[in-house]
């Protein structure tokens, strides 16, 4: 079982048509163009790609999709996040029909599971996963903060690749590069603390603004997996004010969709429930992108 490097791995949202349904055109477009600034890969049917509101059928319409204009120039994770164990399989089993390379899990949302009993669950998910297995440890959307040695007693099933960390925790990436070694990587899963989490020896970054802004996003984390923290810091002054705007904006899913739609290809709207980010924080957010991009 070969298992995804580190780097950057940009979530894409999910595009739709006038008539509602995903636009899978434009969703590989977008694919080929931020693969095209040196991302490592593409985490796609995450919470960004509104999982949740897609069918099994759009769900592997989709998988398939990204693996194919993917080819052999990246990795693809795909998000199989579901409330039982059974159905996490199930998403699994479907991912690696689609040739996708690693998944990704979490404990079941709004489930409010003791850790022990959540890495319990997960514990008999990866053993019989086909692949590699990304454990995104987002307690703001679960209930249950998964700590370094909860994560470790996933280690002996043969699949814990990587941990995705969201916690916001300021010390968690180092703890959990202390606590895990060099064997599992660890991405930071906050795009407002990506340079903490750097500094830290975090080994990748799991991004929904690589979706948006690939080409900053891939330069900031080459600035520090070379050791060039000046530059580093100063491309963060412009960079972070942009994932500030995104990260903390409730209607991030459809700020990020809005924004690219006037930068580079149509997203369409997000689906009900979903709010609508007003036209005041896009605006907002294209100036803040200009100006990153001009070097003010």
């Amino acid at each position: 079982m070969t298992k995804p490097t580190g780097g950057v791995f940009a979530v894409p949202t999910t595009p739709f048509g006038t008539d509602g349904a995903q636009n899978i055109e434009a969703l590989t477009t977008r694919v080929t163009e931020v693969l095209e600034t040196g991302v490592a890969g593409i985490l796609c049917l995450g919470a960004t790609g509104e999982a949740l509101a897609l069918s099994d059928e759009e769900r592997e319409a989709q998988i398939r999709a990204v693996v194919d204009a993917a080819g052999d120039r990246a990795s693809v994770v795909v998000g199989c996040m579901a409330y039982t164990p059974e159905r996490m399989s199930r998403h699994i089993a479907n991912a690696q029909a689609a040739g996708a390379d690693a998944v990704m899990i979490t404990p079941p949302f709004y489930g409010g599971l003791e850790p022990d009993t959540a890495a319990a669950a997960l514990h008999s998910v990866m053993t019989d996963s086909p692949l590699p297995v990304m454990v995104y440890n987002n307690p703001h959307s679960t209930g249950t903060d998964l700590l370094p040695e909860h994560l470790a007693t996933l280690a002996d099933t043969g699949r814990l690749w990587s941990v995705k960390e969201t916690s916001g925790e300021a010390s968690r990436v180092r703890e959990l590069r202390a606590e895990l070694g060099e064997d599992v990587e660890v991405f930071v899963g906050a795009d407002g603390i990506a340079l903490e989490g750097f500094v830290q020896g975090a080994s990748g970054w799991v991004a929904a603004s690589a979706w948006l802004l690939p080409e900053a996003c891939q330069r900031l984390w080459g600035h520090a997996r070379d050791g060039n923290w000046a530059a580093a810091v100063e491309l963060w002054h412009g960079l972070s004010a942009a994932l500030a705007q995104i990260e903390d904006n409730p209607a991030f899913i459809s700020l990020i969709k809005q924004a690219l739609s006037r930068r580079s290809i149509e997203q369409g709207p997000v689906r009900p429930p979903l709010p609508t980010a007003d036209s005041q924080a896009l605006e907002t957010l294209l100036a803040t992108i200009t100006a990153l991009e001009k070097g003010d």
